[in-house]
């Protein structure tokens, strides 16, 4: 007549949580790597460009003025400008990234309440509302 009521296990929910904290953990890691690799790889093609836009100026400047180098040296400047951007953006996301780390951290922790710290807090879990409830 009555079906038995299943309570969950505080031990279930521990490993559950401990388990999505790891996956959450993971995916943070690959996107810090991706981050810090575009910026990388960014950092050190803006060095190349600066070299040759160093070279195409000092160019410039001792031999003749012509309008195809100085177009060249206009583009490479611009594109400098654009990587310098990007990799301030890029390290924006990192530090977003750490943010998330330390509030995730904070997610589950074992006979401690749940809160998050950092970018927001979480609001206060409400009870849980069912057909029942008056």
């Amino acid at each position: 007549m009555f079906s038995a009521l299943r309570v969950r296990s505080a031990v279930r929910d521990q490993e559950t949580d401990a388990m999505r904290l790891k996956s959450l953990t993971h995916t943070l890691d690959l996107l810090e790597r991706e981050l810090i690799a575009e910026r990388s790889g960014l950092r050190e093609r803006c060095e190349r460009l600066s070299a040759t836009a160093a070279f195409a100026q000092e160019r410039f400047e001792s031999h003749g003025r012509e309008n195809a180098l100085s177009r060249r040296i206009d583009d490479m400047t611009r594109s400098m400008k654009d990587y310098t951007r990007r990799m301030a953006a890029l390290q924006r996301q990192i530090e977003i990234v750490g943010q998330l780390r330390a509030t995730a951290a904070d997610l589950v922790e074992p006979g401690e309440p749940r809160k998050a710290s950092g970018l927001r807090s979480m609001p206060e879990p409400q009870p849980l509302r069912t057909c029942l409830s008056k």
